[in-house]
């Protein structure tokens, strides 16, 4: 056999990477379909919620692929993660709490989504920072 038709091993990360993805994939697949269908049944007999129950699958799946990929990551990289994550949070719930405090006086109601864009936000943040941080 030539070494030249070998193919390279797969390392232990490339392999949690595919998983992670196929998982996370699905997820998102799954809940665009659950919107979906949510979305084709409003005015019609099927309550909108039974279609909206495949949401939880979902976010099963998705919360199943990061928390996989946290456990497969070696002790630097689940640093960085808790790290951001820390700093979202840390951010984030002031701020919410806040945007929530300020609807009674003046503040317009927000819709749901400007909490977790707000959230999503701070983990962005969290993330270059603690990318900054240990380069």
């Amino acid at each position: 056999m030539n070494s030249t038709d070998r193919r390279p091993a797969r390392s232990a990360r490339s392999r949690a990477n595919r998983a992670f993805v196929a998982r996370f994939v699905a997820g998102i697949v799954l809940y665009a379909i659950a919107l979906s269908l949510a979305v084709a049944v409003d005015g019609s007999a099927i309550p909108a919620w039974l279609p909206a129950l495949l949401v939880l699958p979902a976010a099963g799946l998705m919360a199943w692929a990061n928390v996989g990929m946290y456990r497969s990551a070696d002790e630097f990289e689940k640093r960085k993660i808790a790290e951001a994550i820390l700093i979202a949070f840390a951010a984030s719930v002031p701020l919410i709490l806040a945007v929530g405090f300020l609807q009674f006086f003046f503040l317009p109601a927000l819709n749901w989504i400007f909490a977790f864009s707000i959230l999503m936000l701070g983990w962005v943040v969290g993330t270059v920072i603690s990318v900054v941080r240990y380069r």
